[in-house]
């Protein structure tokens, strides 16, 4: 794999997720240091027997190296750090290496050794907390090798053998952090790509759940331990919107044909439903059905539902059959309690019942074509901004005598029901 994307978009994306990642990382990588620092110097003070040395040990430690992690430190908590993170790292490791040749090449009471494990602790603490890119990595180690083995091969006091050590060490370690910093981030970068293959996954199989169920009937199911959602409404007003002679329509033309107009006419249903903030339930056959107030409660429930019946009515007409006759729908329309919830565990669905659905469904078979017909207590909470026809009684199947009105539009000086 390329230590690196072809797409730039998906490069920084990689690059401010592993930032994200690793943030706690680094912040740890600093503290770690100046704790190191710390007990280094208590360990190493008193076999450092030169009071020069001593000296120099003690401003280089306190005065240099731990103020320049305490600095680190505190850029991880700047805005500017999320950009350049990577390069400030980079800034303050290869200053820690070059000043610590200084030191080491000063501390005259300490063995030679000391010097090149200095080196070799420094770049490791870049691939394993600081988890700078491979390439980083390499031009820190380079770094630390340039500066330290000159150094090892022009002091008088260093015998050849200690500098060979220090050669090889220095090497293989260097080799064998490159290799584990290229694992690494090749790892990372796969991790990476599964990570993003698995949440456009779950972003699609979210976008397919929300065709079915609505968004907070989802969330519901998301955090029900059983899989159960059961819901009871005090009032909430349902809509049924069917297509009239679509039985008739259905034996003049084809499959296809029929399927493409009721999916014209369903989809323009769902566009209204959208606008007015209606729930669709289910399409039954030609019948469409849709609720204000559920799964989500809202108070204008009665107005939002008298919008979209009015809607339905106007956009209804201009859909036609294949036959070219135009598509006539009656509406019906009732308000009142409801219990909503999830029905199966194959090709599951969000459903309704009660009684309101009941009266709103035969609400639409009583209307005429072309005519939305509303439960009398629907329609006098709303009389001052739609207007309806005279109250009429009308035997419905399963429920008798049932008191109910026309909706004929709204009313000119009134504000769209929806927004009453």
């Amino acid at each position: 794999m390329r230590l690196r994307f072809r797409d730039d978009a998906l490069e920084a994306e990689f690059r401010e997720d592993r930032f994200l990642h690793n943030i706690g990382n680094i912040r740890f990588a600093y503290l770690a240091g100046i704790a190191l620092w710390i007990v280094w110097g208590l360990l190493l003070q008193p076999h450092i027997l030169a009071l020069a040395d001593r000296r120099l040990d003690t401003v280089m430690r306190y005065g240099v190296f731990i103020p320049l992690l305490v600095i680190g430190f505190g850029l991880t908590f700047t805005p500017l750090y999320r950009r350049l993170w990577q390069s400030m790292t980079v800034v303050i490791a290869a200053l820690t290496l070059v000043l610590w040749v200084y030191y080491a090449s000063n501390i005259l009471t300490l063995p030679a050794e000391y010097g090149y494990v200095g080196i070799i602790l420094i770049t490791a603490f870049t691939y394993t907390l600081l988890r700078l890119r491979f390439i980083l990595v390499e031009l820190v180690t380079v770094i630390g090798i340039a500066a330290y083995l000159p150094y090892a091969y022009t002091a008088k006091y260093i015998v050849e053998v200690s500098q060979l050590i220090a050669a090889f060490f220095l090497l293989s370690f260097g080799v064998l952090g490159s290799v584990a910093a290229f694992r690494m981030e090749r790892a990372a970068r796969k991790v990476f790509l599964r990570e993003r293959e698995l949440e456009q996954e779950r972003q699609r199989s979210d976008g397919l759940l929300l065709n079915i169920l609505p968004q907070a009937v989802i969330d519901q199911l998301k955090s029900s331990p059983d899989g159960r959602v059961a819901q009871a409404f005090d009032q909430v007003t349902v809509v049924f919107a069917d297509a009239v002679g679509s039985t008739e329509q259905a034996a003049q033309c084809t499959a296809e044909q029929f399927a493409e107009a009721l999916d014209d006419l369903f989809s323009r249903f769902d566009e209204i439903a959208d606008r007015h903030r209606l729930e669709k339930i289910k399409t039954i056959g030609d019948a469409y059905m849709a609720v204000a107030g559920a799964p989500v409660p809202r108070a204008n429930h009665r107005a939002a539902a008298l919008s979209m019946a009015l809607d339905i009515l106007q956009e209804a007409g201009e859909v036609r059959w294949p036959s070219g006759d135009q598509i006539v729908v009656r509406v019906g329309v009732a308000t009142g309690p409801a219990l909503a919830g999830i029905i199966g565990h194959r090709k599951f669905a969000y459903d309704l019942w009660g009684d309101t659905v009941n009266l709103a469904s035969r609400l639409q078979e009583a209307a005429e074509p072309g005519q939305a017909l509303v439960s009398e207590p629907t329609a006098d909470h709303l009389d001052y901004s739609c207007e309806f026809g005279p109250t009429i009684v009308v035997d419905l199947e399963g429920k008798g005598p049932t008191a109910a009105r026309v909706l004929l539009g709204r009313r000119a000086d009134a504000p769209m029901p929806s927004e009453a």
